[in-house]
């Protein structure tokens, strides 16, 4: 079955409305929900906003489940000025932004590569999918423990990955686990802001309730996509 993985409630909702034979199946004070989406098997985990909580929701997910792929949606910090509000960003690859060992010339320490890189054949299913619908961009994605919300911040995380195309909070703590697992996985994020420009954000409210129907939408498109090609 497919996983999906968001990290806020109103993103997980979303998918649970659209979904049937819905059942809860809590594991460590973690809500996991099976059921079917579009007819096809899936679980939907709400993980908690930060690369910790995404790390451990993801471990618990692989260990209970029976996973053979994930997708991780949610919100992201656009980079780039000619970004707009509500884009969403493919990822190919995925690195920690706020992780520095200086002198170490081989990822983050012994055999830690700096980035994952999603599936191909997911990225290529999910390209096809959102861009029926939304401006999409392909490319890497930078995640830290922290929100991006200065042109310092972007700078120095441009300097470090320079084709870095937004910001977030959980999706390389859960590329991180899918790869040590060898489970699939593609990340997909809705932009919410720009932080290089200025009078582009809605309230949140707005932008989660639409961010969230938009990705509820081509998650089940997706999931049917990657059913038909397993």
């Amino acid at each position: 079955m497919i996983a999906i993985i968001g990290a806020m409630k109103v993103e997980i909702d979303a998918l649970l409305e659209r979904m049937s034979e819905v059942q809860a199946c809590p594991v460590q004070k973690i809500s996991f929900y099976t059921g079917k989406l579009a007819g096809e098997p899936v679980v939907v985990t709400q993980s908690g906003v930060g690369k910790t909580l995404a790390a451990m929701s993801t471990t618990l997910l692989l260990e209970h489940f029976d996973v053979d792929g994930v997708i991780n949606i949610g919100t992201a910090g656009g980079l780039l000025e000619n970004q707009e509000v509500l884009d969403v960003v493919i990822s190919t690859r995925i690195a920690h932004h706020d992780v520095n060992v200086p002198g170490w010339n081989h990822g983050f320490g012994p055999d830690n590569p700096c980035c994952f890189s999603a599936d191909e054949r997911y990225i290529q299913a999910a390209g096809e999918v959102i861009q029926e619908q939304d401006r999409v961009w392909i490319g890497p994605v930078a995640s830290g423990d922290c929100f991006v919300n200065t042109p310092e911040q972007v700078e120095r995380i441009l300097r470090d990955y320079p084709q870095a195309l937004c910001a977030e909070m959980e999706a390389a703590s859960i590329a991180q686990v899918c790869a040590h697992y060898g489970v699939p996985f593609v990340v997909v994020r809705s932009l919410s802001d720009i932080t290089l420009k200025e009078g582009n954000e809605m309230t949140f409210e707005e932008y989660a309730q639409k961010a969230s129907a938009r990705s509820a939408n081509w998650c089940e498109k997706l999931v049917v996509k990657l059913a038909e090609r397993s």
